[in-house]
């Protein structure tokens, strides 16, 4: 299920003294099995450019197909578009409202129609899913949990309408390393499951390591769409992207001015093997 984006350009507030270009002129292609990171600084329009996939945001310029989808149509299939595009917004446990657990993880099939029995079955799959005890918290308040639960509760209620596509807009945003790293791991097991997964980030960490091509957003523009070997690997496009760089690479740069000769490994387990290979003896990176 691709997502083609041409041409797409949207203005707030247009035709007022208050408005403002998010999106200029954005062509974009997001092919099937992609795990797409979207990057750039604060402001640059990656939010407004994620929220039109299932039309949060209206076409205004340019064209979107998402499938059989064509978003510039007058009349969108809104329900069956959201229930293809699942879409997690930053601090999700933000927007938990029902009485327990199951009741929230439930509204979104129960939106899609399905009877009692099909709506049921995808809540319990869907809190297993991401990882809770079903028997166990699914009379509970989403109120009474911690942060990381509440943010996997809000996972599952996207996950119970079995989205194609997941939009995740910084999906580890507030959460301490370790709840961090058990977050990126459920959403790259939720990968086999979904033909596309899009995530905006600031940590390049995490898009290093999970993300097989990353867009680049400059002002409401897109500056190119790179491998993570490409963006990361040259210290020159990440200074001029003002970008950072991922720890495992900023180490393998600082071993580099050492006299090692290690290439910009992804992760610190590629990393530890690199050196390992040329130096001999398994370094283990540290436990986060």
């Amino acid at each position: 299920m691709p997502i083609t984006v041409e041409h797409l350009s949207y203005i707030y507030n247009p035709k007022s003294a208050f408005s403002k270009r998010a999106l200029d002129d954005i062509t974009l292609a997001i092919n099937d099995g992609d795990f797409m990171g979207v990057v750039g600084q604060t402001g640059s329009g990656k939010s407004t450019l994620v929220s039109h996939f299932n039309a949060l945001t209206r076409l205004q310029s340019g064209t979107l197909v998402i499938n059989d989808f064509d978003l510039s149509a007058k009349k969108l299939p809104f329900k069956k578009l959201r229930s293809t595009v699942g879409m997690v917004f930053q601090y999700p446990e933000y927007q938990l409202f029902d009485e327990t657990v199951e009741k929230d993880v439930s509204f979104g099939p129960k939106n899609m129609g399905l009877d009692a029995a099909e709506i049921a079955r995808r809540a319990e799959e869907a809190i297993r899913m991401v990882g809770l005890d079903y028997e166990a918290i699914r009379g509970r308040s989403p109120f009474e949990l911690s942060g990381g639960q509440m943010r996997r509760v809000a996972l599952a209620g996207v996950l119970a309408m079995r989205p194609d596509i997941l939009v995740l807009d910084e999906p580890t945003a507030g959460l301490d390393p370790r709840g961090k790293r058990e977050i990126m791991e459920l959403v790259r097991r939720i990968k086999e499951t979904c033909s596309i997964v899009v995530m905006i980030s600031h940590n390049m960490d995490e898009v290093a390591r999970y993300c097989n091509r990353v867009a680049v957003l400059e002002n409401g523009k897109l500056n190119g769409v790179y491998t993570p070997a490409e963006l990361f690997g040259s210290a020159e496009l990440l200074a001029a992207l003002k970008l950072d760089m991922p720890g495992p690479v900023a180490l393998a740069h600082a071993l580099n001015g050492r006299g090692y000769r290690l290439n910009a490994s992804m992760s610190e387990e590629a990393l530890a093997d690199e050196i390992a290979a040329q130096y001999g003896g398994r370094v283990k990176p540290c436990a986060k």
